[in-house]
């Protein structure tokens, strides 16, 4: 009975919503939306997204195929709204901390997080509107990561401050996790260790650069501060 109210309200959508006022209006938009999208997230996590078709959304939401198509027109817009619920509802990751022990206690608890939505995370990590959904905090990210890495690379060439931020921003990703935990069977916990085992090594070594770089700096500067001859 549930499921032929949703569809009798489906049908009947066309209808009546330009008759609603402002507010119902939007209120029947938003609960179409959410309809939909819940029925996005079940289908991924159930099958993944290489499955999801858009008439199988419509059934498990209760809605019709129309009004799916009028919410999302193409199947990637479905999948775009997906990524962008998922980001918002289920991995709602704070900002990057600016500090290196932050960074590795962050990547940690996302990476036990993940393991109670693995379907959900392979979307967020191996689509292409997945990435494109994650690409708007992409530049934040990086200026946070290069302020979390400045005690150890302020005194490194660029070419080497580059490296390190590359190897960190593909150690702290999604795509980290989806490997080590496919290809060599890790569980989260084991991947968040792993990778801040990895993060900690590069740091080790980052520092000890770093330190040898200013101290040539010095030494090129001379006791009195000027470069010496």
């Amino acid at each position: 009975m549930a499921r032929l109210g949703h569809e009798r309200l489906a049908s009947q959508s066309d209808e009546t919503r330009d008759e609603l006022p402002r507010s119902l209006r939007d209120q029947h938009h938003e609960l179409t939306r959410e309809l939909i999208m819940r029925a996005v997230i079940k289908r991924l996590e159930e099958n993944g997204f290489a499955e999801l078709t858009v008439p199988e959304v419509a059934r498990a939401s209760g809605v019709s195929l129309r009004t799916v198509y009028r919410h999302f027109p193409t199947r990637d817009d479905l999948l775009v709204g997906a990524t962008e619920w998922i980001a918002a509802n289920y991995f709602a990751i704070g900002e990057l901390p600016d500090n290196l022990d932050g960074v590795m206690e962050q990547l940690v608890a996302n990476a036990k997080t993940w393991d109670e939505h693995p379907e959900l995370v392979r979307t967020m990590a191996l689509t292409r509107v997945g990435n494109a959904v994650r690409s708007v905090r992409r530049v934040r990210r990086l200026e946070r990561l290069r302020e979390a890495l400045r005690e150890v690379t302020a005194n490194l060439s660029d070419a080497e401050r580059r490296r390190a931020e590359g190897v960190f921003g593909h150690l702290n990703n999604m795509l980290a996790w989806v490997t080590m935990r496919d290809e060599n069977g890790m569980s989260g916990e084991e991947v968040g260790e792993a990778l801040r085992w990895a993060m900690e090594t590069l740091i080790e070594d980052l520092r000890r650069r770093n330190e040898a770089a200013a101290k040539a700096r010095t030494n090129k500067r001379g006791p009195g501060g000027s470069s010496a001859t």
